[in-house]
């Protein structure tokens, strides 16, 4: 038999989340070949962020259609996701297209989006 609602609970959990719906965070996203992202990690945390996670993948964009003996080669790459405050988003974003070299051709690319809604950054919130 499955567990009946605690519709209370529920109702407390979204004040919680309504409380933290703002505009106050940004998530950054960073793209990279597969060993390079020691240094954007570095160059967040230097820049004022708290971490990160990182995600593996592979590329199909131009620089990865190439082959070799007429296999194709897909490299992995590396995706980071890194939620900071909107105030250090900039900063943050710099440090790392200067540390991780993106704005040369082939090295990846960083860019940020918004974030609404949000829960689960007790961390985050301690701190400020």
């Amino acid at each position: 038999m499955p567990k009946k609602i605690n519709y209370e609970k529920v109702k407390e959990v979204n004040k919680r989340i309504e409380k933290r719906k703002n505009k106050d965070f940004d998530l950054i996203v960073v793209i990279v070949n597969r060993g390079f992202s020691d240094f954007v990690v570095d160059a967040a945390r230097e820049a004022g962020a708290s971490g990160g996670t990182i995600i593996f993948g592979r590329g199909t964009g131009v620089h990865e259609q190439n082959s070799i003996l007429g296999i194709k080669i897909q490299p992995e790459k590396e995706i980071l996701l890194i939620l900071v405050y909107r105030n250090k988003r900039k900063e943050i974003m710099k440090a790392i297209c200067e540390r991780s070299n993106l704005n040369e051709e082939g090295k990846g690319l960083c860019f940020s989006m918004p974030v609404s809604d949000i829960a689960g950054i007790n961390h985050l919130l301690a701190k400020k």
